[in-house]
């Protein structure tokens, strides 16, 4: 036993480990910050270039199909519809759609919607291109007006729409005021 403690006396004491914290930048979450920054960077410009969500509600669904069916004004898609459903009392459908961040000037109570179908009627032929492409809903934009984003669907075509050449409405055009048709000539 007295060798074992001459022992112990003869082995130096250890020196105690002294524990220090590093406060520096690991190289380990770059790879994150960069994912953070790109991820961040993508939903800015997706919500950045997102046009106006509006409702439309049409009488039926006839034609309209969501995710293909277009909005366009002269020929030029402006829109898109997102969704399809039943309006709450079930007398008509109600049409979701994303318009183009541009047409956001004219989301106005003024604007009018329409869906545009082929019509082969008595002395009559229209929407032709629809019977390869489907149907679409055509627009009548107007800055003018109350801004909003639910409007009532037309079942017709207006008479006159923006941009129409005054020849196409004079020239044997039958018009109807106080349920009276009344035919126009150019003189």
């Amino acid at each position: 036993m007295n060798e074992g403690n001459s022992e112990m006396k003869h082995v130096k004491q250890a020196p105690e480990a002294q524990i220090q914290t590093k406060r520096s930048f690991s190289i380990i979450w770059v790879v994150p910050i960069i994912a953070l920054l790109i991820g961040g960077g993508l939903a800015f410009k997706a919500m950045s270039e997102k046009g106006p969500e509006i409702t439309i509600t049409f009488e039926t669904a006839d034609g309209l199909v969501a995710g293909k069916t277009q909005i366009k004004f002269k020929d030029v898609e402006v829109g898109k519809v997102t969704q399809i459903d039943l309006s709450e009392d079930q007398t008509g459908v109600v049409v979701t759609v994303e318009m183009n961040p541009k047409a956001k000037l004219y989301m106005t109570d003024k604007t009018d919607f329409w869906v545009v179908r082929a019509k082969i009627v008595a002395g009559e032929v229209s929407g032709l291109s629809t019977l390869l492409s489907g149907a679409y809903i055509g627009c009548n934009p107007s800055t003018e007006g109350q801004k909003t984003k639910d409007f009532k669907g037309l079942e017709k075509p207006p008479l006159v729409t923006v941009g129409m050449p005054v020849a196409s409405i004079v020239r044997s055009t039958p018009l109807a005021f106080q349920k009276r048709v009344f035919s126009c000539t150019l003189l």
